[in-house]
């Protein structure tokens, strides 16, 4: 494990509201800091805006919507816009990822391919916003036929985290507009600068007025927004993502209308690996499913089940792997990890790692006593009945538990309130198909984990893990309700 070097401090940037297709300070006319977690610089002053703010918000995308000035245009309106939103995203790539880096000490080379996967969204998006269509009903009976059509579920609204502080946005914005559909957004006090700049990007790419809205707050006011946004009778949809506990009060909120509602919420996934996978692409991915983006993921790999013939062989390869992580200043390209988010972060981390030494063997890292750095923890000979295994840790924490044969590992990876994502490795594919199919999760993946490089495929969970799905055509369709017309042909 190496630690890079810092670098000097620098200015930040102001940015305010966006209601309306215009930039506003907040009601009350107050600001906050957001303070770069790797050197405890001032990344970026914003706007702190309050319910008022948001009602604003609403207001201008209820009238935005009714008014059919997005709604109502032809889909080849909805997909060039997209299309020069995605083209926008690559030309200010820069201003995208210096924010994400300095706001939530995300490494460089990670900031890069989210920038990247959320242009590539747009342009899905837009692809998908002129294929969509509806179907018919033309020969059941000789007298009459049915439309089945699909349409914008209205005004949506989107409360986003900070771990991926633009590709998490883009994936509810991109189809919501492909869809119609009008959007105010309060994304996360820890990093809302992407947001920000998206707001910019969408009003040069052409979106009419109070067809986007952003509100951001610190984290006093962000309680009150975002039960602003998922308690307005105006609005006809919330998607959240976050922890398990404020998504359930998001769906307190939102049943005084029966809106629609979606959540991204936790996991605690299983990584499963038999006596027979492919040993060092097993060991180099197990390491990055718990320790991607500093393990603050909610699909992170961070119960690894491995079978106890090679458990010895697999511990000692993985231990050294972890040492070649770089922790260090996320501006520079050869960083791994960089520092957790916050001091809160920070120290619910290390209350678990001091939790885990009770619970397991710890073989490698923890905090590095070097600012917010947590190295790759790893605990071996620890029960699937653990806390540090079954409660959601989001920093690079790792639970490894044995197992014998695939029944156990089936039932060991099932034993959890989660079911976001997990994986399994495997040489033999009926193992694999197998157990893919018996584990209670929204995604699996066979002999890879978090990508095999398949774009756009559905991601959501099960359980505590949530409701509803993002990304792929499903993720089009969260934001559509159905109409169907009965036509009678013989009067």
């Amino acid at each position: 494990m190496k630690i890079a070097a810092a670098r000097p401090h620098s200015g930040h940037p102001q940015f305010q509201l966006f209601i309306g297709n215009k930039s506003r300070a907040a009601a009350e006319g107050s600001v906050f800091e957001r303070r770069n977690p790797f050197d405890g610089s001032i990344a970026a002053a914003f706007a702190n805006g309050t319910a008022e703010d948001a009602e604003a918000a609403i207001h201008a995308a209820r009238q935005a919507f009714d008014r059919g000035i997005w709604s109502k245009v032809p889909a080849r309106q909805r997909h060039d816009v997209l299309r020069r939103a995605a083209d926008l995203i690559r030309s200010r790539v820069e201003d995208f990822v210096s924010r994400m880096v300095l706001e939530s000490g995300k490494p460089i080379i990670l900031a890069r391919g989210e920038a990247a996967a959320a242009a590539r969204t747009f342009e899905y998006y837009a692809g998908l916003a002129l294929s969509d269509e509806g179907s018919a009903i033309a020969g059941r009976v000789p007298h009459a036929m049915g439309l089945i059509l699909p349409e914008p579920v209205g005004v949506c609204a989107f409360i986003t985290p900070w771990n991926f502080p633009m590709l998490n946005p883009a994936c509810k914005i991109a189809p919501a507009l492909a869809a119609g559909c009008t959007v105010v957004i309060k994304p996360s006090h820890l990093c809302p600068g992407p947001v920000a700049v998206m707001a910019e990007v969408l009003a040069e790419a052409g979106l009419p007025e109070g067809v986007f809205n952003l509100v951001t707050s610190d984290i006093e006011r962000g309680g009150v927004v975002g039960q602003a946004l998922a308690g307005s009778p105006l609005v006809d949809k919330v998607a959240f993502t976050g922890s398990t506990a404020t998504g359930r009060a998001v769906m307190r909120a939102a049943a005084g209308n029966n809106k629609h509602v979606a959540l991204e919420l936790g996991g605690k996934s299983a990584n499963i690996v038999f006596a027979d996978a492919p040993f060092e692409a097993a060991v180099a991915t197990a390491i990055s499913a718990f320790c991607f983006n500093s393990g603050q993921q909610c699909s992170a790999g961070s119960r690894l089940l491995v079978q106890k013939s090679i458990q010895d062989r697999f511990l000692e390869a993985l231990v050294a792997a972890a040492g070649r992580q770089v922790l260090g200043d996320p501006l520079q390209n050869d960083t791994t990890m960089g520092p957790l988010v916050n001091d809160e972060q920070f120290d619910r981390v290390s209350g678990y790692v001091e939790l885990g030494d009770s619970e397991g063997t710890r073989i490698h890292g923890g905090p590095t006593g070097s600012g917010l750095f947590v190295a790759p923890t790893i605990f071996a000979g620890v029960s699937n009945k653990a806390r540090i295994a079954q409660e959601e840790i989001f920093g690079p924490v790792l639970s490894v538990i044995a197992f014998e044969d695939e029944a156990e590992a089936v039932a060991l990876a099932n034993d959890s309130d989660y079911g976001l994502a997990g994986g399994v490795w495997s040489r033999s594919i009926d193992t694999a198909l197998r157990v893919a199919r018996e584990v209670r999760t929204g995604k699996m993946f066979v002999n890879c984990y978090n990508s095999a490089g398949i774009d756009d495929m559905p991601h959501g969970g099960v359980k505590d893990s949530g409701i509803g799905r993002e990304f792929g055509r499903q993720g089009l369709e969260e934001y559509q309700s159905v109409k169907t017309v009965q036509i009678r042909l013989d009067n």
